[in-house]
């Protein structure tokens, strides 16, 4: 039997179709190189084949052609070998979502996982438990089960599904297409065209992740409207007078929402009741565009409001050119975001965990200014991770465009010399840092004042700041370490510095 980590192995390899070092392996799995080499060993060995080729500066390849041929048939399941029980959980939320209000027998729907029958009660229930969110409810009919509820929230927990599934991951409309095993050509063509449709009358293109989202809602409109469910609205009056606010404020988007639904009645030879333009409405309202429609006033005082809120967390320089830049970005994004909460409709960032890696202090501040906006009544609802990625992202790209610039001088206890070559070596390292030279600690306790600009003093003994100036300890030498702590301190004060 194969290990986890083998299988993991070539599961990555699989999916990657290119040589990966044992580094990445190593990262992404959680273990040493040592057992991604002994790992790779062992699965030649099982397979009595170098089925996985190794090239010294590339690292390792799976020989996917012959690893089918040896596999015995198992590649025929290829996703049970690498599937979690949350990924197998969500595969079943979907498609009993899209089988209700029809009952749903659990043997077939479990037929491929073969997994036991403990399993499978200990998995309903966690489902039953999920659902709720939804306001939906996993009912038992004997050996069968379905999903009961409004058809509103069935389609929202559709839509959050395939986010889970990844399949809203998929930049290109192509590549989602593919996910959906069950969409036919036609109606892969017909969905594909309503985007260019929606691009063509608004004279604009419709990006990531917005397009893909407009898909996916399209193709649950068609499947759920053939199995005979729309979306009907029981409070009448309030529905009303809400969906004449967004007409009266996005009349572009109406129309394009009204051609689109009238489209599709066409296509399906069924008339659509007129709540279904509404809610796509509410879709295009909430994507950003690269120009600017008709905007809802309140909306657009809102994302003010938010943008400065976000500027003034980082403490950033309201007259900076680039901060003004920042804020009409933020503002742009915002004003999208505010309709996205609105509706809870929700969007999949497919960098997230990149930009979770790369921007770990900038994201976790934003989320953290994000909680105190919701519980300031600056948000109408909590914000996921998702959205705090594409914000980050926006942060990311300030700081990267602005040059921090660190005033910081050397301080050592010994003589002139050292500290000249203390400062050679700081200097050749870090060229970008302004170094206005060298001092003595007594000389600074002296004069500290005259030094009340400087932002870093990076000093061979300890000594206390006398302006707000960080202190990092180095030995004379500027060994390695010293380095890192130093160039630890400069990328994360792109951050601090802003906190």
């Amino acid at each position: 039997m194969m290990s986890k980590n083998s299988s993991k192995i070539i599961s990555i390899l699989v999916k990657s179709g290119r040589f990966m070092t044992s580094q990445e392996l190593a990262q992404i799995i959680g273990v040493s190189s040592k057992t991604i080499y002994r790992a790779v060993n062992k699965i030649n060995q099982t397979y009595d084949f170098p089925i996985i080729k190794s090239e010294r500066g590339k690292g390792y390849l799976l020989d996917y052609e012959k690893y089918l041929e040896l596999s015995d048939g198992f590649h025929e399941k290829p996703h049970l070998m690498i599937q979690s029980p949350l990924e197998r959980r969500n595969e079943i939320i979907i498609k009993l979502l899209f089988s209700a209000p029809l009952s749903v027998n659990i043997k077939d729907v479990y037929a491929s996982y073969y997994v036991s029958t403990e399993l499978i009660r200990q998995d309903l229930l966690t489902i039953s438990e999920l659902l709720k969110k939804y306001s939906l409810k996993l009912a038992h009919e004997g050996n069968y089960v379905v999903i009961k509820g409004e058809e509103e929230n069935i389609r929202r927990a559709i839509n959050n599904a395939l986010i889970q599934s990844k399949a809203m991951n998929m930049e290109s409309i192509s590549d989602l297409a593919n996910e959906f095993e069950d969409l036919s050509s036609y109606d892969n063509q017909f969905l594909t065209t309503q985007i260019e449709w929606i691009q063509k009358s608004l004279h604009t293109t419709v990006p990531y992740p917005y397009n893909v989202n407009i898909f996916s809602h399209l193709y649950i409109l068609i499947k759920r409207f053939r199995r005979g469910k729309t979306v009907q609205y029981k409070d009448k009056i309030n529905i009303g007078n809400k969906y004449h606010h967004l007409k009266e404020h996005n009349s572009i988007f109406w129309k394009v929402s009204n051609d689109v639904i009238h489209n599709t009645a066409d296509y399906v030879h069924r008339e659509i009741p007129t709540a279904e333009i509404y809610y796509l409405l509410e879709y295009l309202i909430s994507m950003r565009y690269n120009h600017d429609f008709a905007i809802d006033d309140k909306i657009s005082a809102d994302s003010k409001r938010l943008a400065n809120y976000y500027i003034a967390g980082f403490n950033l320089d309201v007259n900076n050119p680039k901060t003004k830049a920042l804020k009409s970005d933020l503002i742009s994004h915002i004003r999208p975001m505010y309709n996205r909460l609105n509706n809870h409709i929700i969007i999949a960032n497919k960098l997230l965990d990149d930009i979770k890696s790369e921007y770990r202090e900038t994201f976790s501040k934003l989320k953290t200014l994000s909680s105190k906006a919701y519980s300031n009544k600056y948000l109408p609802w909590k914000i996921s991770d998702d959205e705090i990625g594409f914000l980050t992202l926006y942060f990311a790209k300030y700081f990267e465009e602005t040059n921090f610039t660190k005033k910081a001088i050397v301080m050592c206890a010994s003589g002139i010399g050292t500290s000249k070559l203390l400062y050679a070596k700081i200097h050749r390292n870090f060229p970008d840092l302004d170094l206005i030279g060298t001092i003595s600690k007594n000389e600074y306790e002296k004069n500290s004042t005259q030094y009340a600009d400087l932002d870093l003093i990076i000093s061979t003994i300890p000594v206390l700041p006398q302006n707000n100036e960080q202190v990092i300890l180095s030995s004379a030498m500027f060994n390695a370490q010293d380095k890192n702590r130093l160039s630890r301190y400069l990328n994360e004060n792109k951050v601090s510095e802003t906190k």
